[in-house]
């Protein structure tokens, strides 16, 4: 009985991979034409305007940090108490932190606005003597990702 429940998702056709195909290029397309209205219209789109500079997308940045978090403390948790049955939860967390931590890191560049220039955050010396704004939150959340990182 299993095996008959469990041969409809192990053996997949034609039609379901191009069921997925087609799903995953409309998610595609609607992320990309969102993210080309909002560098056509601006930022306003996000409502990030004065006197608020801080909104959406930095929410969802805390958001996902507070995921790795607590993907980390599950794996803590589980390895500190030599859990080994438990293997597999340890990495499943594991990888639930490393995918919030790559989801995170993209809401600083999203919050930027002009993304292709997110070197201006990086500290690194030029003829201009131009540095970060280190006052800058945003400056600090791309800090704690990549510290996070490392």
């Amino acid at each position: 009985m299993n095996a008959m429940i469990l041969n409809a998702m192990a053996r997949t056709g034609l039609g379901f991979w191009t069921l997925t195909g087609l799903t995953g290029l409309l998610i595609l397309i609607g992320l990309v034409g969102a993210w080309g209205y909002q560098i056509y219209m601006g930022m306003g789109v996000a409502n990030i305007r004065r006197p608020v500079f801080w909104g959406l997308y930095i929410t969802n940045f805390v958001f996902w940090i507070g995921i790795s978090h607590s993907g980390t403390f599950v794996s803590a948790i589980l390895r500190v108490f030599k859990a080994e049955f438990r293997r597999p939860i340890t990495r499943a967390s594991e990888m639930m932190t490393s995918f919030a931590l790559v989801v995170a890191g993209m809401y600083p560049l999203i919050h930027l606005g002009r993304t292709w220039r997110f070197y201006w955050m990086l500290p690194y010396p030029n003829q201009r003597q131009l540095w970060p704004n280190f006052h800058s939150p945003l400056m600090w959340d791309m800090m704690a990702i990549f510290t996070y990182l490392i």
